[in-house]
């Protein structure tokens, strides 16, 4: 295993980060608002961003099922969120035990669990309060633990990390700008963009220097398996049981083939599969399977 201890600039935008930490961690609990209730007043993601917009499911809704809806949809989006921050929280815990005390992102990635643990008890907070069901992805969800003995599953691991992180910045930006929006799914995504930043920028610099440390195998596994990981992560932006308990009947296959909700799914996605593109995971070959799983235009 390839240690920060020759990962000279992973080293160094470590130690970055850790300043950066020092200088702004948030506490969900005095940052957000949570005097003021959670209900339809206003939208709770825009509706541009929900998985069912433009179909004639949402044609047919009024204005205030359509925010309803929006308070489902956000529910299953931090339940989703929940999901994934503890498997990835288990990919930086099996990295931070590859490396020696004294190395920078030992402590980064120290810090970088403690985030993720504030942003699972602020997404679990909004779920108790905002009168939904306690939404998650199915039991049979691909997860993490499929990777264990890959050809670069580490690499691997941190192209999941950013999947994850890219999407959910995008929708997050969106949601705090949009005046729409209701004021403690505003501050909730506004918090989340500003620590998961730090995430984004220690793993794109991980994966920068270490790519070109893995052997032919490891770089193979990780271009022929990405694509499949990351529609995983694209694909629990629907959440069959959302439509069930509002009784939009085929909600779920609507969600899924509009073409609209594919496209920001596309949008969502452009900084990674950019990032990718860059260094060597998607290219002319592999190109054609990210456009087949709908990962990219």
């Amino acid at each position: 295993m390839t240690t920060t201890e020759t990962l000279p600039q992973t080293a160094r935008r470590a130690a970055q980060l850790i300043a950066a930490s020092e200088r702004t961690t948030l506490d969900p609990f005095t940052e957000i608002a949570w005097d003021v209730p959670i209900d339809d007043s206003a939208y709770h993601l825009p509706p541009e961003w929900l998985p069912l917009y433009g179909t004639d499911i949402w044609d047919a809704m009024d204005p205030q099922a359509r925010i309803a809806y929006s308070r489902h949809e956000c529910a299953a989006l931090l339940g989703a969120g929940i999901w994934f921050e503890n498997r990835l929280m288990q990919l930086v815990l099996r990295h931070l035990a590859t490396l020696p005390v004294t190395s920078p992102a030992h402590r980064y990635l120290l810090v970088e669990v403690a985030d993720e643990c504030r942003h699972s008890t602020m997404f679990g907070e909004f779920i108790r309060r905002a009168g939904t069901p306690a939404y998650s992805p199915p039991p049979d969800t691909p997860t993490v633990d499929a990777l264990g003995g890959v050809p670069g599953s580490h690499a691997l691991g941190y192209v999941l990390i950013l999947a994850v992180e890219e999407l959910l910045d995008a929708i997050n930006r969106a949601t705090m700008k949009d005046d729409r929006i209701h004021p403690v799914s505003r501050q909730i995504a506004k918090l989340h963009v500003l620590e998961e930043a730090r995430h984004v920028s220690f793993a794109k610099t991980y994966l920068t220097e270490i790519w070109p440390t893995l052997d032919d195998e490891e770089r193979a596994a990780v271009i022929d398996l990405a694509p499949n990981a990351v529609a995983v992560v694209a694909d629990l932006t629907v959440d069959s049981a959302v439509f069930e308990e509002l009784g939009f009947l085929g909600g779920a296959e609507a969600a899924r083939a509009n073409q609209h909700h594919r496209a920001r799914v596309v949008e969502g996605l452009a900084k990674l599969t950019r990032f990718l593109g860059e260094l060597g995971v998607i290219d002319d070959v592999t190109r054609p399977k990210w456009r087949e799983l709908g990962l990219t235009s």
